[in-house]
């Protein structure tokens, strides 16, 4: 079989539409962490702030960023799906969102936030819907310490 012109061009066309997913641009999402408090027992407990960025590359997202202030030390860090832009809860109800995946924070009052999590189709459109958040955990505040949802930087 002998390639003609016209040929070498169907075939550069189907490479390039082919690779197209793999050069699209990644998206940029960041958030504020702040402290919410359960209840008036919990105020005390649920101090510090922080900020996170996020970046979707393909189904994966990977998030970093820093927390301070805290009352006691981070324990862990939790991507969790919610009912919407800044409201928590789950299908079955609850404070908590569905979980997506856990990262890491490195302990301490102040510190790290790292880690990728491969979401599915349907938790990359709750990303772009901003449904998606950052729960820190303490060990006074084991139900949440700071939270925030992560939305595109130009959307509040």
């Amino acid at each position: 079989m002998t390639f003609r012109p016209r040929n070498t061009y169907v075939l550069a066309v189907l490479l390039g539409l082919l690779a197209a997913p793999a050069f699209a641009a990644d998206i940029q999402y960041a958030t504020t962490l702040d402290p919410v408090a359960f209840d008036n027992s919990t105020v005390k407990n649920t101090v510090g702030s922080g900020a996170v960025t996020g970046t979707l590359s393909g189904a994966t997202l990977t998030v970093s960023g820093t927390y301070s202030g805290l009352s006691s030390d981070a324990t862990a860090a939790h991507l969790l799906l919610g009912l919407g832009f800044g409201v928590a809860g789950g299908p079955m109800g609850g404070m908590s969102g569905a979980a997506i995946g856990d990262i890491s924070v490195s302990g301490g009052t102040n510190g790290q936030i790292t880690g990728s999590v491969k979401l599915t189709s349907a938790q990359v459109k709750a990303l772009g819907q901003g449904a998606i958040y950052v729960l820190v955990t303490s060990t006074k505040a084991p139900q949440g310490n700071l939270w925030g949802w992560l939305h595109l930087p130009d959307n509040n």
